[in-house]
């Protein structure tokens, strides 16, 4: 059977980052069909949490694991007891993408103290498109590549063209109103071969996000390689 493994280090001790595992869900699980954990689950605080997820075609396993490490925890999660083809396909995908933002999300507030849902209540209820991927460069170029006028006219393409920045912490997060209303996040996180980005556009209207931000993504990555 497939599973998702994903992992995510977090520049905290151990002990608070499975604090916010448990007290914020809402943050980690904010791509994903659920908005707090299931009431029965598994915990060996402060380093394992084991819990059956019922929001999959049949139940799933969901297993997150920290390890201390050297300035902060890596956080392990495995998502195993998938089922293959047809009905599995489309929520396996949505659950990978989700997870991939919500441990991002989950990182930034307890680094930075910064909640990158959507800032306008009324867009997190809506559709939403989540996009990850990694670019072999560090936060800081990447970074400037989105916020320099000069350098994203270089490689962008017009892809945020007409998007107002609502937010700027160096290297962290970006947030953009964009003119159809929707509200994009861009978290940047270090990993030992250059920057994850993980995109939410919260207030989807259409299907062009899905050809839209990954391109986006394609570009960006031959520019800074």
């Amino acid at each position: 059977m497939p599973a998702i493994h994903i992992q995510s280090f977090i520049a905290a001790p151990s002990g608070q980052v499975w604090a916010a595992l448990l007290s914020r869900p809402d943050l980690l699980l904010d791509g994903l069909p659920a908005t707090a954990w299931p009431e029965r689950h598994d915990q060996q605080p402060p380093f394992h949490f084991h819990v059956t997820w019922p929001h999959t075609p049949e139940p799933t396993e969901v297993s997150l694991t920290l390890h201390e490490l050297s300035g902060g925890t890596r956080v392990d999660l495995v998502h195993a007891g998938w089922g293959d083809g047809g009905v599995w396909e489309e929520p396996l995908h949505g659950h990978f993408a989700g997870w991939l933002q919500g441990l991002a999300a989950l990182g930034l507030w307890i680094e930075r103290g910064t909640d990158a849902r959507a800032a306008d209540p009324g867009l997190r209820g809506k559709e939403r498109y989540f996009a990850s991927g990694e670019i072999p460069a560090s936060a800081s170029a990447v970074y400037r590549s989105l916020t320099a006028a000069d350098v994203l006219e270089r490689w962008g393409e017009g892809v945020l063209a007409g998007a107002v920045r609502l937010e700027a912490v160096e290297n962290a997060v970006l947030r953009w109103s964009l003119p159809n209303r929707a509200e994009l996040v861009i978290i940047l996180r270090r990993t030992p071969r250059g920057t994850h980005c993980a995109l939410a556009e919260y207030g989807v209207v259409d299907q062009a996000a899905s050809a839209r931000w990954p391109a986006m993504f394609e570009r960006l990555t031959r520019f800074l390689e």
